[in-house]
Parts: C-alpha cells; structure tokens; sequence
C-alpha cells in the first residue's frame, strides 16, 4: 500500500510539473500552481484508496 501511495502523489506530482514546465512557470520563476494542485489532489485519492482498501481488509 506504501508504494501505491508514493506512486500516486509522485504520478501528481510529475504530472502537474510538466503541465507547469509546459506553460513556463518553471522559466519564469513563477509559483507552480499546477504542480501544487495535482500534487494535493493525487494525495487525496491516494488517501481515499488506502482507506478504501483497509476498509475492504477488515470485513
């Protein structure tokens, strides 16, 4: 569950880099906002399948 964990919010994380890179956020020196926001939402469903998954072990 740790991996799938880490995977997730790192698959965010990666992905709202290259969105930020792609519309030169990074060049400019401006926030990251997209890497922020994909960040937070891959924690959050990262968070709901780990829950998910330990309420469907302990039935």
């Amino acid at each position: 569950m740790a991996f799938q964990m880490g995977a997730t919010i790192g698959l965010g994380a990666y992905a709202g880099y290259r969105w930020d890179l792609a519309d030169g956020r990074w060049a400019e020196g401006e926030t990251a906002w997209a890497t922020v926001g994909c960040t937070l939402a891959a924690t959050l469903i990262a968070l709901t399948l780990i829950i998910r998954q330990v309420l469907n072990d302990s039935k």
